[in-house]
């Protein structure tokens, strides 16, 4: 669904910049709107076709999707719910594995204190290892806290099944992939057309913008897949 909202969002955009061009609109610069219908536009994009797709947030992506595979290969996700019926023995490994994530946030927020090793070389948050990996070291976390939950209650080993059903959990989301390729296409047009110029956006609403471009899709997947369906199912 999203993604073909996208691709109807790139169709509009080609007609668009079609017209603006020969209707001599002109950005603020004084040149005149691309036209994506170019002989130009074409082999631009299929020049930069794949450094599109580069430039998508890949790696924030697959932590993301590594994450979520965790917590649904474990079992963790299903014992979080409301209302989950658990045994004794998941119950004591629900414990210990919120306890370990207890224990993570307690050392990432003592490095984050004044003085702390996750600080910048100025003292404060911005710019420092945090600022930058914090998706990282939240999502290490996660799957940290669903290794201890799966080995408690026996449903992982430290062995091949643990990667697998990751790789199962990650799965589910694969069709976003799809919706990423699309996506960067998208923002890789909005630029060649210069329609945030012709907007006269500020680079910090356009940042917000690309960004809900790449995520919204990516939390509607995930609310979709962990909230709505299992509560339809039950």
């Amino acid at each position: 669904m999203i993604s073909m909202l996208y691709l109807l969002l790139f169709v509009a955009l080609v007609v668009f910049s079609w017209v603006a061009n020969i209707y001599g609109l002109t950005l603020p610069s004084g040149s005149l709107v691309p036209s994506l219908f170019s002989e130009e536009s074409v082999r631009w994009f299929v020049r930069h076709g794949v450094d599109n797709v580069s430039a998508a947030p890949l790696g924030q992506v697959l932590l993301v999707l590594l994450a979520m595979g965790a917590l649904r290969g474990s079992g963790l996700m299903t014992s979080l719910r409301k209302g989950a019926i658990l045994d004794q023995r998941q119950r004591h490994a629900r414990r210990v594995s919120l306890i370990v994530c207890s224990i993570c946030i307690l050392f990432v927020v003592l490095g984050i204190l004044p003085g702390g090793n996750l600080l910048g070389v100025t003292g404060h948050i911005t710019g420092g290892p945090f600022a930058a990996g914090w998706l990282f070291i939240s999502s290490l976390i996660v799957v940290l806290s669903s290794i201890v939950y799966g080995v408690m209650c026996e449903h992982w080993h430290f062995g091949a099944d643990l990667f697998t059903d990751i790789a199962v959990g990650m799965g589910v989301y694969s069709n976003y992939f799809f919706v990423l390729v699309v996506a960067s296409q998208l923002v890789a047009a909005v630029g060649y057309v210069q329609l945030f110029d012709l907007l006269r956006m500020s680079p910090v609403a356009q940042n917000i913008l690309v960004a809900l471009v790449y995520v919204l899709p990516l939390v509607l997947l995930i609310i979709k897949n962990e909230f709505l369906y299992e509560s339809s199912a039950t």
